[in-house]
């Protein structure tokens, strides 16, 4: 069912936030969000290994500019994903950067530790590991869990603070006939499902990206336009009806059975949750904007990874020929 061709859309409400989506480095290892082409980022992302096997697909959201230049910049979100970009692990919170320097600080030692195993072999002295101790997650963090709704469909959903929200295709910024064909969509919106209500919308360039703004210096010396992230004032949820409370329930109960079965390698990335903790920014805001970047980042490597997959099997069925 297509939520965004109703006629109410047709008006293009006044968003509240506008933020343009920008590819900082080549293959999209930096991307960023600004209010315009001069501003400073709103949110960044890194993302060292963005175009092979899920295990290395490992970004880093972060609430300011780039972090290389910009000391005061944390990170507040990671994410995990799928081998086909069907489900997505997210958490996002103030407490990110509290969990990244755990591991960077367990990182350290597990080496520090490696080369006195090695130094007791060769009969020298070991030295000091003196590193610090892991701190306390005092920050927020909060687990999201995205599902696609079927491997060819653009329909992504997700839950955050009981409230479910679907990032799915829209015509509302097609121009002359395209905006009556039916099946096609091009840019993308985010709805509250209880209601409906339009919350954020994604305005993808047409025809790939072509405008390329240059500054000339840090922190981001150049950088690809590629779509336009709109939020828009929405009201508040409306009231449970009683008949609708076992409905309503049923994503977090399918989240829980999602957790029961999760692979004894992921249950680690689950023991830093902190929902009681600390966020200086509005945390719907920032799971709005992440989530934004990775639906439109799992599109992007779809339509490559597509193409090589078939290209690949093809290969080998020439092969064992």
């Amino acid at each position: 069912m297509d939520l965004g061709d109703s006629s109410n859309e047709a008006a293009h409400p006044e968003p509240t936030l506008t933020l343009q989506l920008y590819r900082r480095c080549f293959k999209g290892r930096k991307q960023l969000f600004s209010e315009s082409d001069t501003a400073d980022a709103r949110y960044f992302v890194t993302n060292p290994v963005p175009h092979k096997h899920g295990d290395t697909w490992k970004p880093v959201f972060y609430r300011g500019d780039n972090p290389k230049y910009t000391p005061t910049t944390n990170a507040i979100g990671r994410a995990r994903r799928s081998a086909m970009w069907g489900t997505f692990r997210v958490w996002v919170g103030d407490g990110v950067q509290e969990v990244l320097d755990n591991e960077r600080l367990r990182d350290q030692r597990r080496k520090a530790e490696k080369k006195n195993k090695w130094r007791r072999r060769f009969g020298k002295e070991e030295k000091p590991v003196e590193i610090d101790e892991e701190k306390i997650v005092q920050g927020k963090v909060v687990m999201i869990r995205m599902q696609r709704m079927g491997f060819f469909s653009r329909s992504v959903e997700w839950e955050l603070d009981g409230v479910r929200y679907r990032w799915l295709g829209t015509r509302m910024f097609a121009t002359g006939f395209m905006r009556r064909v039916k099946g096609w969509s091009h840019s993308m919106k985010l709805v509250r499902l209880s209601d409906h209500a339009l919350i954020a919308t994604f305005e993808k360039r047409p025809l790939g990206s072509r405008k390329t703004v240059r500054t000339g210096g840090p922190p981001n010396k150049s950088k690809t336009l590629l779509g336009q992230l709109r939020l828009y004032s929405f009201p508040d949820e409306p009231p449970k009806h009683p008949t609708d409370v076992h409905k309503n329930h049923s994503p977090s109960f399918m989240t829980r059975v999602d957790a029961a079965s999760t692979k004894p390698s992921d249950v680690k990335d689950e023991r830093d949750l902190n929902s009681h903790g600390l966020h200086l920014g509005n945390l719907t805001e920032d799971a709005i904007a992440f989530t934004c970047w990775i639906v439109v980042e799992a599109e992007h490597r779809l339509r490559c990874k597509i193409p090589d997959f078939l290209e690949e099997a093809a290969e080998n069925m020439e092969g064992g020929d």
